[in-house]
């Protein structure tokens, strides 16, 4: 009897063949479009407009230069408020929970250097 229900609860979960003939199609369905993208690629077909990637380059560049700016301008002020501060620098900075980009791993140069050749503002603009 237990032979019996363990028979019928193996059969309950294959799968029809109108199952297996769906799955099969959207199987074949999925390996067409990858083999269409893969040609593509081996063709060298380029997947992204010029016009998106300079749009992207441009906003990249634009955080860059935000980023530079804001840095500079913390700098500025924070020079400012510790200039004659009595206490040790290092304790009030970690009091507040400031941390500069180095102290994480940051560096804006590096990030910089990402930028292509040619594209980079000149100080000042």
């Amino acid at each position: 009897m237990l032979s019996f229900f363990t028979e019928i609860k193996s059969l309950q979960s294959n799968l029809t063949l109108e199952e297996i003939q769906e799955k099969d199609a959207k199987l074949r369905k999925e390996v067409r479009e990858m083999e269409e993208k893969l040609l593509k690629l081996r063709e060298g077909v380029t997947l992204v407009r010029p016009e998106d990637k300079k749009a992207v380059e441009d906003m990249y560049s634009d955080k860059i230069n935000q980023w530079r700016k804001r840095k500079r301008m913390f700098r500025d002020v924070w020079d400012t408020v510790t200039e004659n501060f009595p206490r040790d620098i290092k304790e009030f900075k970690e009091e507040l929970g400031v941390e500069y980009d180095e102290d994480v791993g940051l560096s804006l140069q590096a990030y910089s250097d990402l930028i292509p050749h040619g594209k980079k503002r000149g100080r000042g603009q």
